[in-house]
């Protein structure tokens, strides 16, 4: 412990250079200057205080309240044994000012310490803002893919079997399944598209919307399936998420019919409301008997959270009739 003391002043001295040494330095070179004008001489008890200031302020650094007042006692006993003024001014105006930047600089480093620590913080937030969304549009390219894919396939699993089970479907099974491998991998690669950096290739076709509902019809009918469609209230555009959306829950309900049912004939139901829009798809069944093992796949999960992400929901569910019945409500904003 008793070495501690010496290591600490040496320490701080080596930090402040010149300190004290230099304060006393410039006090008694302006007492002695001052005496020489005077015609009179630096006696030792006034060389002892010009001494005692600075090395109060040095031994009391950690304390400058303390050290302000030591000082100021010895200014006080100085001026009151009668020695110049001048000499002992150094000292004692560094007592004053020398806590005040002292406070600043602490202040200013605080504020350093904690401006680092709030870029940090952001920097972590957008890091982590961006990680999350390079998560949803994974999970955005991996649903549209599936959709896509799900719905060409069913196409041409179902004309295949056609063509094997009645000779004369041949040629057109094979046509149908010419073009539905053809649409899908058109939207495959403008899925992919998505994929470039920016400022890269862009989409080669535009998201499928409800203008393209006919088409959908169109391949179900290839497929052996008749839809009809019924709009209730007014057609009008609706923002892209949610026309996308609408036509991916309707090619996903309609995918399933063809795969999951025996039924032959669906229906597809559009409801436009002032701020929403119903999608509903159903069929009158019953449904196919599962192999052994199946299990359900992700498309109405997909369609449940494709309308979770637009702040809708959505079901299926069979109606009780031995059908099944897909419904969803999108929220679409007021008409204009």
């Amino acid at each position: 412990m008793r070495q501690d003391g010496p290591v600490r002043w040496r320490d701080r001295g080596h930090r402040r250079r010149g300190w004290p040494a230099g304060l006393i330095l410039i006090q008694l070179l302006l007492a002695f200057a001052f005496a020489q004008s005077l015609g009179t001489r630096v006696t030792w008890l006034q060389a002892g205080l010009l001494l005692a200031g600075p090395i109060a302020l040095a031994a009391l650094f950690r304390w400058p309240a303390y050290a302000a007042l030591a000082v100021l006692t010895i200014t006080a006993f100085y001026v009151y044994r009668g020695f110049p003024v001048v000499a002992v001014l150094p000292s004692t105006i560094v007592s004053i000012v020398g806590p005040v930047g002292r406070a600043r600089r602490e202040a200013y480093l605080r504020w350093q310490q904690e401006e680092k620590l709030r870029r940090e913080a952001e920097a972590h937030r957008k890091l982590a803002e961006e990680r999350q969304q390079a998560a949803d549009e994974r999970v955005r390219i991996a649903r549209e893919l599936h959709d896509i894919l799900a719905h060409s396939l069913s196409l041409i699993n179902v004309r295949a079997s056609v063509a094997l089970e009645v000779p004369g479907e041949v040629r057109p099974a094979l046509l149908a399944i010419k073009q539905a491998s053809r649409d899908g991998l058109v939207e495959v690669r403008s899925v992919l598209a998505g994929l470039q950096a920016p400022g890269g290739v862009a989409p080669r076709t535009p998201a499928p919307d409800l203008s393209r509902l006919d088409d959908l019809v169109e391949q179900a009918g290839s497929a052996g399936l008749t839809v009809a469609v019924d709009v209730v209230g007014e057609r009008r555009p609706l923002p892209a998420a949610v026309e996308l959306a609408a036509y991916r829950i309707v090619q996903e309900a309609l995918t399933n019919v063809m795969r999951h049912s025996e039924a032959r004939e669906a229906n597809v139901v559009l409801q436009y409301a002032p701020a929403r829009l119903m999608v509903g798809v159903s069929d009158q069944g019953p449904a196919q008997r599962k192999p052994e093992g199946h299990s359900g796949g992700n498309g109405i999960v997909g369609v449940r959270e494709r309308a979770k992400s637009l702040g809708g929901y959505a079901e299926a569910t069979p109606d009780g009739l031995g059908g099944f019945l897909v419904m969803a409500m999108l929220p679409a904003g007021a008409p204009s």
